[in-house]
């Protein structure tokens, strides 16, 4: 399998996850943007499908007043009993330019301890950002607007596909409310290179009708060098939900408390 980052999902902070995926070319993607291709029929019947090719993450987020988007990664092996689990969770308001990103992540391991788990949150409002915990504290920070935009300018550069592989449509299906076409995908030459049995290859993507965006995608690959030995599980999940719908964020008590010390010189 091939090993890269496989997502940058924060769009003010880059999150790097390692979950040994390729995720952030669009892989073997057909190339045509132009809207529906032609497939195949009786000659002067030319039915056509939906085109499978989603606009980046950060241009379908950029395109909605708000959100909210939940990412997950989960993977375990070749130990099955020490195992990884990061959940994100983003509401964002465009019109208000706020958002809120929860990061959960949980480690087990094969000695029998007690989950390793943490808790992050990172409010931004405006210039001013807010990040940590009830449990560690939280820190606080304002950006001056020139350096605020220049930030803005460098991550908008930034275009984020996930991993799709030589889609297949299957139909247009309402997701979250969102008219969505629906198209799965195997990930091409998985096990290749490693001489790894395949026991898993699914992937599904729900593709906003109006936009292009993705609203849901899940991605599950599992492979082993032999029968029930070396497992290598990944799973991958994105949904998008809450959108153009209104989107309260407010600083908590803990962030206005932060924001009146006087940083140290």
């Amino acid at each position: 399998m091939r090993s890269k980052p496989i997502f940058i999902v924060i769009l003010l902070i880059p999150l790097m996850l390692a979950c040994n995926l390729s995720g952030i070319t669009a892989g073997n993607s057909p190339t045509d943007t132009g809207g529906n291709q032609p497939t195949g029929g009786p000659a002067g019947d030319v039915n056509t499908t939906p085109d499978p090719v989603p606009v980046s993450i950060n241009e379908g987020l950029a395109s909605l007043n708000s959100y909210a988007l939940i990412v997950t990664f989960h993977s375990f092996g070749p130990d099955p009993t020490k195992s990884s689990t990061t959940n994100i969770q983003r509401q964002r308001s465009n019109d208000t330019n706020a958002s809120l990103t929860s990061i959960h992540t949980t480690g087990t391991s094969a000695d029998g301890e007690d989950p390793n788990v943490s808790d992050s949150s990172i409010y931004q409002i405006g210039n001013d950002q807010c990040s940590g915990g009830d449990v560690d504290g939280w820190s606080w920070t304002s950006t001056p607007p020139a350096e605020a935009e220049m930030q803005g300018l460098v991550i908008g550069m930034i275009g984020l596909t996930p991993l799709i592989d030589d889609p297949v449509f299957v139909g247009a299906e309402s997701v979250n409310g969102i008219p969505t076409n629906h198209f799965t995908f195997k990930v091409s030459g998985l096990g290749a290179t490693s001489g790894a049995v395949v026991n898993i290859n699914q992937g599904d993507y729900w593709l906003a009708v109006d936009g292009k965006y993705i609203v849901k995608y899940t991605l599950i690959v599992e492979t082993s060098m032999a029968a029930d030995s070396e497992v290598f599980h990944e799973e991958i999940s994105i949904e998008m939900n809450q959108v153009n719908q209104p989107v309260n964020i407010t600083f908590p008590q803990g962030c206005l408390d932060a924001s009146q010390v006087t940083p140290e010189p």
